[in-house]
């Protein structure tokens, strides 16, 4: 697979003033509601099972079809393109209210697993067309930081959104979550609308499936990028999709203290966020992203020897988490700039590709659960978190090539 990249087009330069500051938090505050509708069903699926009168494992499944939706992620590679990335990322958030009243309205099983197909659509469409947008106005020497900052959205899910989670449900019900959701999402669409600048807009008239294919056909490097992607995914979700089980089948957790339990994870994540935005832009995405990679994976295997103590435990995926989210927070930017031209290409093979391996994580994770529990689970997250650190140690280099030798790999 060739290293050829492409150069990135001259920036204007970015200064971290007031108005910028707020810019990045609306992208964030539109992640975090997002990522809350999308990463409560971990911790609380056997309180949404138990709510609706049916198996936990009527939930996993459920979480699998929203990963599933995931994949059609490159068809959606042209709307930001075509109409624009405020246009796309206002509309995709009332979409999202939408999904999250209709649960409130009507709670049923049908309507959250529209509510979870739903949402997990919008993120597919959402976050490729932010971090493009991040990625035409901000330098690629500060771009680490930028996006680093709206990975506090994700974290914030867990760290804000899983407590009052737990509180919501404790008192009003298992369907309550989604109100709130719901109604906070329409004025950060609107906020996306009205307050974002317009940025630099890349091809227009592109189809998306055929625009994507041309893309993968003429940039091979999509290719292991989308590999990396995958193999994270399948690493995370095979053990967190039965995290939820896991403390309260083992530790007795209330609703209350498995958010409060679940806000440790969100720390973890949000020190990483930092630590990435910190850390990539001055050492080199590649040599932090790998570390990080090689240390999540011994902490997989670490893991099922802490299962004796809730606080062992608790700090095993604090570690987890943290060395998680720099592997992946950290190798965005880099993906941001292996093609410039395609950044909406690169993020939808990307997250489509983060889809895939989620899919593949939430079925298989219940089934080695059964079958072999935790240590199984965390062996084969392990050894997907290795063979992506090769893939990126591989194929995945930091540095451009000149326009010709671009256009000669093209060719």
């Amino acid at each position: 697979m060739p290293h050829h990249q492409e150069p990135a087009p001259s920036q204007p330069a970015w200064a971290w003033d007031a108005r910028r500051i707020a810019l990045l938090g609306i992208l964030t505050f539109a992640r975090f509601l997002q990522n809350t509708l999308l990463r409560i069903v971990y911790p609380f699926a056997p309180a949404f099972a138990r709510g609706l009168g049916v198996p936990v494992a009527t939930i996993y499944f459920l979480v699998s079809l929203r990963n599933l939706i995931g994949l059609f992620s490159p068809l959606f590679a042209a709307l930001p393109e075509r109409y624009g990335r405020r246009v796309v990322m206002s509309i995709s958030v009332v979409v999202f209210s939408a999904a999250a009243l209709l649960v409130a309205g009507v709670p049923a099983v049908w309507s959250l697993g529209v509510a979870l197909v739903v949402g997990g659509a919008v993120k597919v469409i959402y976050d490729p067309a932010m971090q493009s947008y991040l990625g035409d106005v901000v330098p690629y020497a500060q771009r680490g930081k930028a996006l680093s900052m709206t990975e506090f959205g994700w974290s914030g899910a867990f760290l804000l959104g899983a407590p009052l989670t737990g509180w919501l449900i404790a008192r009003q019900g298992w369907s309550s979550p989604f109100l709130w959701l719901g109604l906070a999402g329409l004025p950060a669409a609107f906020l996306l609308w009205r307050a974002l600048p317009p940025a630099a807009q890349g091809r227009r008239g592109t189809a998306g499936l055929g625009y994507t294919w041309q893309m993968l056909r003429r940039y091979p490097i999509i290719w292991a990028a989308t590999l990396y992607m995958m193999l994270t995914m399948v690493s995370q979700e095979t053990l967190f999709i039965v995290y939820g089980d896991w403390m309260e089948s083992s530790f007795s957790l209330s609703l209350t203290g498995l958010g409060f339990a679940t806000t440790l994870i969100g720390l973890a994540e949000m020190g990483g966020e930092a630590t990435a935005g910190w850390s990539v832009d001055r050492f080199g995405k590649r040599p932090v992203v790998i570390l990080c990679g090689l240390l999540c994976a011994l902490t997989f295997i670490v893991i099922p020897f802490t299962t004796s103590s809730l606080t062992a435990s608790l700090a095993a995926m604090f570690a987890l988490f943290f060395t998680f989210e720099i592997a992946v927070v950290g190798a965005i930017p880099l993906l941001t700039e292996i093609v410039p031209s395609a950044r909406v290409a690169v993020m939808s093979m990307a997250f489509g590709a983060m889809a895939a391996g989620r899919t593949i994580g939430s079925v298989i994770g219940p089934f080695i659960w059964q079958r072999a529990g935790l240590p199984g689970n965390a062996t084969v997250a392990a050894l997907m978190m290795v063979l992506a650190v090769v893939v990126l140690f591989r194929w995945l280099h930091e540095g451009t090539t000149t326009s010709s030798e671009t256009s000669e790999v093209a060719g």
